[in-house]
């Protein structure tokens, strides 16, 4: 291979060059100018030399020359290609005839081009050409430069005019900066933006388009464009010397020559004011649009909230049934296993087999458990609950890893009449808002104790997070309302705590600063142990003898699961009286001579509900306890989620025998309940 200089006062043509012939497997000189290459050439002696025409100083013409003038027989006779792009072949061929430039091969061409003419002069060996006199080549030069400055003026004019009709047709503003960022022309159509003349947008009085705080940036960049030659883009909104208001967006591009040296910029400025204001308008419509379909999203989702209890409800009846016959039909396997009626390996299998059936309706008992909370129409079943036991455990339970959560419990924390689920999710929904609002970590406070003046046992949740302003604490309790983002149950956490709270006759709170933390306070009315001299109320069915002495009024519209319902009551020694419908059950206990101890009702039944009879029953006989049976609480939940019957025991459907047993027992074995408390 070949030794070839490359002589070009463009590195990046240069660059270009030495790819192609390296890739040949030539090895490659440089030089920038005319004067190194005649350097190289007396020193190293390429064997072919590929120069430029038009360079600065000795340009290619003037290089030839010289090697063909040179003393050293080797220099004269160097083979020289000429790679333009600013002269044509038949420009040059004159001059290149007589110096005895080998061939002459244009930038726009095929690179192969190139890489064959090199081949094809290495082919030929040394060039002998004999050289003319001084003043000849000085004509011939004189002649190829000034025909092709002469063109090269007319092509800068043309361009200039080209250039100042598009700037001035341009519908942009257009500003063209020098190296140190001053305007050296500004065109009509930014003086026309800007409402001043184009003199004073000259210098640095097109910063006027830029905020006064990106302005020094904006400079900055065109001074470094060596450094970082990106656009700038920036959005300002521009009051004008008639106080009209414009919104600008303007780019400002850094141009750096090809000697990587600042050569300034180009600001492009349009007005977007109309732009602005369509958008504003479609905001403000999306916005309207958002608010409508939250109206109409709260109205479907109140609907299918409604449609799942209603579906929950009847499901769960025909789980009831279903389980409670299952049930029944089990105890008689078993009674009969256990006295010989069956065979124990046939009871045995039967058994199986329905245990396969219960475990079937308890799974579909978990369907309609997720369908009641999607509704939050869960039943709630208050019991006793011994909030320090129950807390301690709690906090043990919990673990979080940014959060520490501290308890202190004072020695007189009573109980409290509650749902456990229900308290359970309340301390989960306080404990995960307060670790949202300490994503940085932070300390948890869990506080009980006994305002005895008010009878309520009181719980105070404290977190040191990043508080609430007034306006979120005016709105924290309301459905659907958060301050989080992208989260599918933003804003039911709270509702939701409210809700529970209220079905168990208390009352939440929160007191909060941004900055200083949250505190939610929870009051539920206490519970203290029966004293001696206080009634204990009618005994539970200890025995058959005094379970004989209790009527029980069993009312539902569904007949299989209230006949299940009547053989679990009757299995516990009680006397029952059915009814389909409340004024069925009014009938049943106007007839009935003795006292109905316990009415056990369905909430939600045709005509008459649930309430409405036990109502009605209470306004005869005070003293009869009330049982609510139901699988859907639409019918115990009053508009602002407290509960209609706080103190009335709830079981949900489907249950078994013994939890409706239980639930009797309980009932029978409390006090009165208050005045008015089921009005």
């Amino acid at each position: 291979m070949a030794t070839v200089l490359v002589v070009d006062d463009v590195a990046e043509n240069r660059d270009l060059v030495t790819m192609l012939l390296s890739c040949r497997g030539h090895e490659v000189l440089e030089a920038s100018d005319g004067v190194g290459a005649l350097d190289v050439v007396r020193a190293q002696h390429p064997d072919i030399v590929v120069s430029d025409v038009l360079m600065p100083g000795i340009d290619g013409l003037e290089l030839v020359h010289r090697l063909r003038s040179d003393d050293d027989p080797v220099t004269a006779s160097s083979p020289v290609i000429f790679y333009t792009a600013n002269y044509l072949e038949p420009e040059t061929r004159p001059i290149a005839d007589a110096c005895g430039v080998s061939r002459v091969v244009l930038r726009g061409a095929d690179p192969r081009e190139l890489l064959d003419a090199v081949d094809e002069v290495l082919a030929a060996g040394p060039v002998d050409v004999s050289v003319g006199s001084a003043a000849d080549f000085a004509r011939v030069h004189s002649q190829a430069v000034n025909a092709k400055l002469v063109e090269k003026d007319r092509e800068l004019r043309h361009r200039e005019r080209q250039f100042e009709a598009m700037a001035t047709a341009s519908p942009v503003g257009i500003a063209l900066l020098g190296a140190d960022g001053d305007a050296t022309y500004v065109n009509p159509r930014l003086a026309e933006i800007t409402g001043q003349p184009a003199g004073r947008l000259a210098g640095k009085g097109w910063l006027v388009c830029l905020d006064p705080a990106v302005r020094r940036e904006a400079v900055d960049a065109v001074r470094n464009s060596t450094v970082t030659a990106v656009e700038h883009r920036y959005r300002t909104h521009l009051i004008r010397e008639d106080l009209s208001d414009r919104w600008l967006r303007v780019h400002l591009r850094p141009v750096p020559d090809t000697g990587s040296e600042t050569a300034g910029g180009v600001v492009m400025v349009d007005d977007i004011s109309d732009v602005v204001e369509a958008e504003d308008r479609v905001a403000d419509e999306a916005r309207q649009r958002q608010k409508e379909a939250a109206g109409h999203d709260a109205e479907r989702l109140d609907s299918l909230r409604r449609m799942a209890g209603g579906i929950a409800h009847d499901f769960n009846n025909l789980l009831g049934s279903m389980l409670g016959f299952t049930q029944l039909v089990s105890d008689a396997i078993s009674d009969e296993k256990a006295h010989g009626g069956i065979a124990a390996e046939a009871a045995t299998g039967m058994l199986e087999d329905l245990e396969q059936v219960t475990q079937g309706g308890r799974r579909a008992t978990k369907l309609t458990e997720q369908l009641l909370a999607f509704g939050r129409r869960e039943i709630n079943e208050p019991v006793i609950v011994e909030l320090k036991g129950f807390i301690t455990a709690f906090a043990r339970e919990l673990t979080a890893e940014h959060v520490s959560v501290t308890v202190w419990l004072s020695e007189d924390t009573p109980a409290a009449r509650i749902d456990r689920r229900g308290l359970d999710r309340l301390l989960h929904i306080l404990l995960r808002n307060a670790g949202e609002a300490m994503p940085g970590g932070g300390v948890v406070t869990i506080c009980a104790s006994h305002d005895r003046a008010a009878g309520m046992a009181v719980i105070e949740v404290t977190d040191t997070g990043c508080g609430m302003t007034p306006e979120v604490q005016r709105r924290a309790f309301e459905p659907f309302f958060s301050t989080k983002q992208d989260v599918r149950t933003a804003g039911l956490g709270l509702s939701t705590a409210h809700g529970i709270v209220s079905q168990a006759g208390g009352a939440i709170e929160l007191t909060s600063e941004p900055g200083a933390g949250t505190t939610v306070r929870v009051r539920l009315p206490a519970v203290t142990t029966a004293g001696p001299g206080e009634q204990p109320g009618l005994p539970p069915a200890g025995t058959a003898a005094r379970a004989g002495d209790v009527t029980v009024l069993l009312v539902d519209d569904d007949e299989p699961l209230r006949k299940a319902a009547e053989r679990f009551i009757a299995k516990a020694g009680y006397h029952v009286l059915t009814a389909a419908d409340g004024p069925a059950a009014l009938a049943v206990a106007e007839k009935h001579p003795g006292p109905v101890h316990c009415l056990v009702t369905d909430v939600v039944m045709p005509g008459m509900d649930g309430r409405q009879l036990a109502h009605q029953l209470l306004g005869r006989r005070p003293e009869m306890k009330v049982v609510f049976i139901s699988g859907f609480a639409e019918a115990l939940i009053a508009e602002d989620g407290t509960s209609l019957e706080p103190a009335r025991t709830i079981i949900a459907k489907p249950f078994t025998g013994v939890e409706l047993r239980e639930a009797i027992s309980a009932s029978l074995t409390t006090g009165a309940p208050e005045a008015g408390a089921s009005r």
